[in-house]
């Protein structure tokens, strides 16, 4: 992967939530299995193994290892009527 990129807003959104989960960092994750791959994003303490950190304007963000490999970019947005939005390319 050669890009993480977070748009303000999506930042705001997850610094609120970081604090009202007392949380220190979001971890970004394949969910699910089957014909249609779902993603996932939650707030936690620590890094599981084989996770890789990128720290964006202030919060940190864990990738499973297996995102990271498999795609070029990945942007994280914040939609008023969808919440975050993930993409990844």
């Amino acid at each position: 992967m050669s890009k993480l990129i977070i748009d303000n807003r999506a930042i705001e959104f997850i610094k609120q939530a970081l604090v009202k989960e007392t949380a220190k960092a979001v971890r970004i994750f394949t969910s699910g299995g089957g014909c249609c791959k779902r993603f996932g994003i939650s707030p936690v303490e620590k890094a599981l193994k084989g996770d890789v950190s990128y720290n964006r304007d202030g919060i940190t963000v864990y990738l499973e290892k297996e995102l990271v490999d498999n795609t070029s970019s990945i942007e994280i947005k914040f939609e008023e009527n969808k919440g975050l939005l993930i993409e990844f390319r």
